[in-house]
């Protein structure tokens, strides 16, 4: 077992955040490092089937977030801290900053089953074969070698910058410690420099893998609730700005609720 308070592997899995878990019945199962791992929930415990360590995972559902003042310190205003309330036990996860810059890259225009169509073709193109059904997250590496097999994989207008950016990366071009290190503003910057990383991607990237909490992707739906309940509209920069400032340094916490809230209310 492994307890990570508070979390809801239904919230946390499920918020757009990530890509490779899949629920199948009562548990969500995923790749992570080439290794199968699959997850049940029982209260605020964590069963766990797979080859993998409890420190691993705790790093993985940020453990060290300390999400009761996170959750008190975004909640600003009664819409969003109904939200909290609604949607507790959501969490933000720390990815490894190539497969989440990556599968962000390959986001851009594409709804969720899309995008986890793509990734399961680059999988089964270039990843090892884990079992008859899992394929790890391809490398850099393998992508280099073999950059034609990407025209194979249905990726459209985004296999030319998705190829060039793992070119980048293989080259040493790309320091992901060292974008870590950075301020939120230097770090969006720096990643903007890249093909196929525009101001959504880039602050994704930084949220989901560099420890920017302060970033706050902005999609249709951010902007849409953004203007229903802040009066708030414009264009990207703009829309960022206001949400960083009034949300705090917790910001993209505040971001995955009104994502996640915003995603079920399109499906009602």
């Amino acid at each position: 077992m492994m307890i990570v308070k508070p979390i809801n592997l239904d919230y946390t899995l499920g918020c757009g955040q990530v890509f490779r878990w899949k629920r199948q019945r009562d548990w969500w199962v995923g790749v992570i490092d080439s290794r199968i791992i699959e997850l049940k929930q029982k209260n605020d415990s964590i069963k766990v089937r797979g080859n993998v360590d409890k420190d691993f995972l705790c790093r993985y559902f940020r453990a060290d977030d300390q999400v009761e003042r996170i959750y008190c310190d975004i909640s600003r205003d009664n819409y969003i801290s109904n939200l909290v309330t609604r949607y507790a036990g959501l969490r933000l996860i720390r990815q490894d900053p190539w497969e989440c810059s990556a599968s962000f890259i390959l986001a851009t225009y594409a709804n969720i089953p899309r995008i986890e169509k793509m990734i399961e073709n680059l999988c089964i193109t270039y990843g090892e074969k884990i079992n008859d059904q899992y394929y790890s997250f391809p490398t850099p590496e393998s992508i280099v070698r073999n950059e034609r097999a990407a025209h194979d994989c249905g990726l459209g207008f985004r296999c030319k910058r998705f190829v060039q950016f793992a070119k980048q990366v293989y080259d040493g071009n790309v320091n992901f410690d060292e974008l870590r290190e950075m301020g939120y503003e230097e770090c969006i910057r720096k990643l903007k420099k890249f093909e196929g990383i525009g101001d959504k991607v880039a602050d994704c990237i930084a949220l989901f893998s560099l420890d920017k909490l302060e970033a706050f992707p902005i999609d249709v739906r951010i902007a849409r609730a953004m203007k229903r309940h802040y009066g708030v509209e414009g264009n990207y920069k703009k829309v960022s700005a206001f949400c960083r400032s009034y949300f705090g340094e917790y910001a993209g916490y505040a971001q995955e609720f009104i994502y996640l809230s915003e995603a079920r209310r399109d499906l009602r």
